[in-house]
This record gives C-alpha cells, structure tokens and sequence, in this order.
C-alpha cells in the first residue's frame, strides 16, 4: 500500500513540474508578416521628477525591449499613451511585456496596460 501512495505521489510530483516548466516557457512567437500590435497603456505616479508623458517613455525604454520588431515613439491617446510594434506580438510576448509594464518596473512610476490589439495592415 504504501508503495503504490509513493508511486502516484512522484507521478502527480512529475506532472506537477511538467505543467510549472510550461506555464514558466519564454518561447519566441510566430511572426505574421505585414501585422502590428497597438499597446495603450497608462501610468501612475507618485512624486515623479517629470509629466506623465516622460513617466511613460521611461518606463516603454525599459519595457520594450521584451518583444521584438520596430516600435514607435510613445504618444498621448486621451487618457493614456500609446506604442504601435511592427510586426505584431502574440501571447508570449504579451505576457513579458504586460509583465513588464505592470511590475513597477521604473521607481515611483505605476503602469498598467489598457490594451493590446494586433491587426494585419
């Protein structure tokens, strides 16, 4: 009896660490030519030196290099900014990047992504 509990205790051990390596993969994402993703997001800050326009470029220099492809410049959309990178990302790098942006990543500056769209051009 108590090899069998044994033997299903290291099966749900070996399942457990399969299924904790897959959820942690970083893999890169497939590239669709001619695709985009617009990034909108929105920071916060607290006793920040700069605007809130400078809060966001710090914290998109930080961030943007989790994907990859030819991002633009950061800009003010209403009431939050945004990014568009060329060719678009798919759900690994929009963990990272989420991550990223969501992780009080810059000192006294909060950000938290209002969106990530793809589209094909």
């Amino acid at each position: 009896m108590r090899t069998v509990g044994l033997a299903v205790l290291a099966v749900l051990t070996i399942f457990g660490v399969i299924a904790l390596a897959d959820l942690t993969q970083n893999r890169p994402d497939p590239v669709v030519e001619g695709s985009y993703t617009t990034v909108d997001f929105d920071v916060a800050t607290r006793r920040y030196s700069g605007s809130e326009l400078l809060a966001a470029q710090s914290l998109w220099a930080v961030c943007q290099s989790t994907v990859g492809g030819e991002k633009t410049a950061v800009t003010e959309v209403d009431d939050h900014f945004s990014v568009t990178v060329s060719p678009a990302f798919g759900e690994n790098g929009r963990k990272r990047l989420t991550g990223c942006i969501e992780d009080v990543t810059v000192d006294r500056v909060m950000g938290h992504v209002v969106s990530l769209s793809n589209a094909v051009a």
